[in-house]
């Protein structure tokens, strides 16, 4: 009886942790959304009716608003590996991000927003 107690015990508590975590990953439209919205009316001036920062010769299947605000929502969930985070963008949330690109692509154009994140932050602080 105490061994089927305490297996019981130990099932709780990874379905908790299991389903906290989980519920962070089931936000993640939502604080993507947020985060967007948030970086649009901050940068309202700088940007281009495509939501980017610069002019790309071709479109881009994600504008540089959606960069820092999926860059963002990553941190913001607490999620430590990138490559944990990207899988589960691309498995589980694929309907959420279809328009999803490379992860070397992201990081670069990531990269080269540095500068607005920045910004945003100290936005944020403030």
């Amino acid at each position: 009886m105490k061994k089927v107690m305490q297996n019981t015990d130990i099932q709780y508590i990874i379905s908790r942790i299991h389903h906290k975590f989980t519920s962070y990953m089931h936000n993640l439209k939502t604080n993507f959304d947020k985060f967007f919205n948030i970086i649009k009316s901050v940068f309202k001036d700088r940007l281009n009716k495509s939501d980017n920062f610069y002019l790309y010769p071709n479109k881009p299947k994600l504008s540089d608003c959606e960069i820092i605000a999926l860059s963002v929502t990553g941190e913001s969930i607490g999620i430590d590996s990138e490559n944990y985070f990207w899988g589960k963008l691309k498995s589980d949330h694929k309907n959420d991000c279809p328009r999803l690109i490379d992860r070397s692509n992201f990081n670069r154009r990531r990269k080269h927003l540095y500068p607005f994140i920045e910004q945003l932050n100290q936005h944020l602080a403030d």
